[in-house]
Order: C-alpha cells, then structure tokens, then sequence
C-alpha cells in the first residue's frame, strides 16, 4: 500500500498533472492554471480530544494564486479501498486548513479536497455526513435543516466515460485508461498508441506497482537514455520496450528451464563432471554458461 501511494503522489504533485485532474474531473473546464500553483503542506498539527498533540497527513495539497483569486488549499486524497467515513476525515483535513489561516492571522481562503477512488468497484458509502447518519438511524425531517451537512466530491477513476479520459490533457489520460482497461480485463498498452508521456518514469512507476509487472521498470530503463536526452516518448515506445523485455526474459528464462533439464539427462548417463560440463559447453545455446553455473545445477 505504501508503494502505491508513494506512487500516486509523485505524479499527481506535477502541476500540469494536478490541474489537469481538478479542470478535467472537478471543474470541467480549463480553471486552474498549472502555473499559479504552488506546493502546499501535507502535514498538519491538530490538538486531538485527549488534549494531546496528532498529527495528520494529507496526500497532495497544493495553493493557488492568479491575479487576486486566491485557493488557500486544493487538496487530493487517493482511495484503493472505500472509506465509510470519509465525509469525517475530509472534513477534519479541511478544518485543520481553515485553523491554520485563523491561528496565523491570515485572510480565511477557500478550501477544497476531491477524492480520487482508484479501486475496481464504484464508491458505495455515503458522499456526505447525512448520509452517515442514515446508515446508524432514520433523522427527522423537522431536524435536518438545523444540520450543517458535509459533502466530499469522489471520482471513480475505473468507471469514467470515455469521452471524460480524453479530455484529460496531462500523462493522467494514460493512468485513467489504465484503471478502466484494467477493470474491463483488457490491456492498456496499444502499440499504435502515439499518446506522448511527459513523466515517463513516473508513469511506469505508477503502472509498475498497481500491476506487479517488473517490466514496467526494465521499460524505465531501457529508456532512460532517451529520457535523458529529451526524446519524445509516446506509448508505442512503451509498448516496443514491454515486448522487448518480455522477449529477453522468455529467452532467459527458457535458457535456464533448458539447461536444468539438460544437466539433469546428462546426470543419468555421465556421473562424472568433467564429461558433464564438455556436453554443455558443446551446447550451441549454453556457449555462455560458465563452469560454475554447471556446476550448481549438477549438483543441486
């Protein structure tokens, strides 16, 4: 969990990538300009009930500043499971933001946090704080208006349409596929794809550890240099670097299978090493394997 959300954070602390979100999700327009923003705190101190000091720690927060409109916080919160409470944590993080501005004598400034819920299944618990308590007891009509209600905007990442995945302009139109190709059981990754990434390792970092596919690392590196040099990188390439590595690691993997098995029919019929060793080295495939590396199959 720890890696995906070390993952999560490091691409959605771009600028162009988080205002990307927020225009495209929240917005939907183009609102925020990634130039005005500017990198918040994501911790905070707050005086818990017991009248100790806690401390609590938010995802990405940024500020924002254009011409007088000033966003004291736009803050992002990643899900890969369905919090029942998160009307109540949002609304902690928002008020501890709030306090911070009165505490510090500063001009009280908008606050805003979505939610991005990046699991296989649509958000299921309530959005907003009467809807917590109508999962506890029925509350009164008569009482509901003398209640200060709390909503959290949640935007299931996995099931948004089509049209809204385009109309992302940053590597999350990559992320976003990602997640609704992998809820479909389909493969995100096309070939013919001449999407170009801007934050390549990032994204593949990202890929890499909600799929557990190394290869996704092998492509960072087999890129790196083009990377370095400030090539264009589009997903074909990234595509081209997956078989590429998925090719050399069927062949080292099959060399391997191989040579087990080899040295295991050689064992039944050539007890003595040295014959053993001959036998593979003659081996057009195992001209490469060292004695030692025989040496251990022979003998394990």
């Amino acid at each position: 969990m720890a890696e995906k959300d070390r993952a999560e954070k490091v691409l959605e602390d771009y600028n162009d990538v988080f205002a990307d979100i927020y225009n495209t999700l929240l917005f939907k327009e183009h609102f925020l300009d990634e130039r005005n923003l500017n990198y918040g705190p994501t911790e905070s101190i707050y005086k818990a009930e017991t009248g100790e000091m806690a401390e609590q720690r938010r995802d990405v927060q940024k500020s924002y500043n254009d011409n007088g409109l000033c966003i004291f916080s736009l803050g992002m919160e990643n899900q890969e499971t369905i919090d029942k409470l998160m009307p109540i944590r949002i609304m902690g993080y928002d008020y501890s933001t709030y306090r911070a501005m009165a505490v510090n004598n500063k001009p009280i400034a908008p606050v805003i946090t979505i939610v991005l819920n990046f699991s296989s299944t649509r958000w299921s618990k309530p959005k907003n704080l009467l809807g917590l308590f109508g999962m506890t007891k029925n509350i009164p009509d008569k009482l509901k208006p003398f209640i200060q209600d709390y909503e959290v905007k949640v935007f299931d990442i996995a099931f948004l349409e089509d049209e809204v995945i385009d109309a992302f302009t940053s590597d999350f139109k990559i992320i976003a596929r990602f997640f609704k190709e992998k809820r479909l059981g389909k493969s995100s990754i096309m070939e013919d794809d001449r999407t170009a990434l801007k934050h390549v390792e990032a994204v593949l970092d990202m890929l890499n550890v909600f799929t557990k596919d190394n290869r996704y690392n092998n492509a960072s590196d087999l890129l790196r240099s083009r990377i370095l040099k400030g090539d264009e990188i589009f997903m074909c390439s990234i595509a081209e670097a997956l078989e590429k590595k998925g090719i050399e690691q069927g062949i080292e993997q099959g060399i391997e299978r191989g040579l087990k098995a080899l040295v295991q029919s050689l064992k039944e019929f050539l007890p003595d090493f040295p014959s053993v060793y001959k036998a593979v080295i003659k081996n057009e495939d195992y001209r490469n394997v060292t004695e030692d590396q025989v040496r251990e199959y022979y003998y394990s």
